[in-house]
């Protein structure tokens, strides 16, 4: 009996025992799960803190895209909106330049109107006073139909004047009256510059010009007679009174050119003596003055 008592305390014993040492590991197991519960929150944390960097990290960098492209669009729009303000100046003046064109336009208009309306009318002085305006009409700045109806109706007119004028001009140079003849001639080829007579006419109005002292007067139109009219009347007289013209103007270089034609163009000239002797003449003052 006692033997049997005591293999029961000693089973006891070693029951209890491994009651202890279950339990031992038992709290050893929690004190385990314990700590790896704290490693893991702590590599949740690390995981959340790393995500919230990236996210703080991306969120920097769409920041900084954004104000790149903000400052990208800016910079297009600043350059468009230039564009669009030099369009616009451009437009302002073009349209400008329009009101222009369309004013003088019809000014010109006006003007080409009130001359053609007075073509007809008044006196000679009057006529030829419409005469000029229709001349300084600015064709460019009227229509065709105006600027033919112009030339149609102001042809005839002008030929008359023009004619009218050389003739009281031919007239007043034969009687010697250089004023007159001047005054009526260069009337005449005011209005009718290129008047069929016009060349030949130009001698009596350089000759007129030299009597009364206009030597530039008097050397242009003597120049233009010499240059462009095709007769041989007059030619060789034209020389000497050029030579005159040229010489008061100091132009004494071509005075003794112009003599030099002369006298070789028209070596049977009865003018021979008076243009060799003033070619000696201009040649030893030049040598004088050496």
């Amino acid at each position: 009996m006692e033997k049997e008592l005591a293999e029961i305390r000693k089973e006891i014993i070693e029951a209890r025992n491994l009651v202890i040492k279950n339990d031992n590991l038992l709290k050893n197991l929690v004190a385990d799960i314990k700590a790896f519960g704290k490693k893991q929150e702590g590599f949740e944390r690390k995981q959340w803190i790393s995500a919230g960097a990236a996210y703080l990290v991306f969120a920097v960098f769409a920041a900084g895209g954004a104000v790149l492209a903000s400052k990208g669009y800016v910079a297009r729009a600043e350059a468009e909106a230039a564009a669009l303000s030099v369009k616009a100046t451009e437009a302002t003046e073009a349209a400008k330049q329009a009101r222009d064109d369309l004013n003088a336009s019809r000014e010109a208009s006006k003007l080409a109107l009130a001359a053609y309306q007075k073509l007809d009318a008044g006196t000679p002085e009057e006529r030829e006073a419409a005469v000029t305006a229709l001349l300084a009409v600015d064709r460019a700045k009227i229509s065709r139909l105006e600027a033919r109806a112009l030339d149609d109706r102001g042809r005839a007119v002008i030929q008359q004047l023009a004619n009218e004028r050389l003739d009281a001009g031919k007239t007043a140079y034969r009687r010697s009256d250089w004023k007159t003849a001047a005054s009526e001639l260069e009337k005449a080829l005011t209005i009718w510059p290129e008047h069929p007579a016009a060349d030949e006419h130009a001698f009596y109005l350089g000759s007129a010009a030299l009597e009364l002292k206009s030597y530039q007067m008097a050397a242009d139109n003597l120049s233009r007679f010499l240059a462009r009219y095709t007769g041989r009347t007059n030619k060789d007289y034209a020389h000497v009174l050029l030579a005159r013209a040229q010489e008061a103007l100091g132009e004494k270089e071509k005075a003794q050119a112009t003599l030099r034609d002369g006298i070789s163009s028209y070596p049977a000239s009865q003018f021979i003596p008076h243009m060799r002797r003033h070619l000696s003449n201009l040649r030893k003052a030049e040598t004088a003055q050496q």
